[in-house]
């Protein structure tokens, strides 16, 4: 209790000097700082992840597989991340900025959630093999991210300034190797222990607004942003390797069920300059 009085002591103090310098009229702070040709800072954020999914029509399943548990539904529930950046900005004008912000996205996972027609054993550890009509997959991320986009920002208002970006991300899922491998099972056993294999890499587009705000030694923003991914992460036949039991893979409705996979993240960040 102590230590959360503190620490929320502590954000309101902080909160209290920022506002006071930036909204006490007078000289702007740091008048020559968009000026300088590049400037390095740092950036935290949350992400809030979710995907663009598309399942199969009437979950109707690809010729020669005959799934053993009818699935009435398939749907995925967005999930918390934690990234940070390290900011690395190239002032090319007055009112342009290049900005290239490499950085990790932890614990970015994907949830899963597949309605059954029927009650089925629940692989997932800690459910000690209940019946259950609703069985949840998740597919554990943790990305490297080398987002690279433009920065079009207004006049400055003494102290701050408002600003839109748009550009790209390529990404580099640190879990891919885990991601591609496929459970030793009972091949008579349920199919349903499967999980998802996905690509090691994540391709795009994103856009977004945010907020500077100039102090008397640094430079503060708050961004947000939306990315939308343009490939279907999941991994095609060829991408697999584990080619033993790729036929037992195949046939599991974890995954005849599903079309494709793209990503879909919302982020809001804290600069500092």
């Amino acid at each position: 209790m102590r230590q959360s009085i503190l620490l929320f002591s502590f954000i309101f103090l902080f909160s209290v000097n920022i506002s006071a310098q930036i909204f006490t009229f007078g000289v702007p702070n740091l008048e020559v700082y968009d000026k300088q040709l590049f400037h390095p800072g740092f950036s935290l954020g949350i992400d809030i992840v979710d995907i663009n999914l598309k399942t199969r029509i009437n979950y109707e399943y690809p010729d020669n597989i005959s799934p053993d548990y009818e699935i009435t539904q398939i749907y995925s529930k967005s999930t918390p991340a934690f990234n940070v950046g390290i900011v690395a900005n190239l002032r090319l004008g007055r009112y342009f900025d290049l900005r290239f912000i490499p950085g990790f996205s932890i614990a970015h996972d994907i949830d899963l959630y597949y309605k059954f027609a029927t009650e089925v054993i629940d692989p997932n550890p800690g459910k000690n093999g209940v019946l259950t009509d609703l069985v949840i997959r998740k597919i554990e991320c943790h990305y490297i991210n080398f987002p690279l986009f433009i920065k079009f920002k207004s006049s400055r208002m003494h102290n701050v300034r408002i600003y839109v970006i748009g550009g790209g991300q390529f990404s580099l899922n640190m879990m891919s190797a885990k991601n591609n491998k496929i459970p030793i099972y009972d091949i008579d056993g349920p199919k349903i222990e499967i999980i998802p294999i996905i690509k090691p890499y994540d391709v795009q587009v994103l856009g977004g607004f945010g907020l500077d705000f100039y102090t008397t030694y640094f430079k503060f923003s708050t961004e947000f942003k939306v990315s939308f991914g343009v490939i279907n992460l999941l991994e095609s036949k060829n991408g697999i390797k584990d080619k033993e039991r790729i036929d037992f893979y195949q046939n599991s409705p974890i995954v005849t069920g599903i079309k494709s996979l793209k990503s879909k993240t919302f982020t809001i960040s804290f600069i500092f300059e």
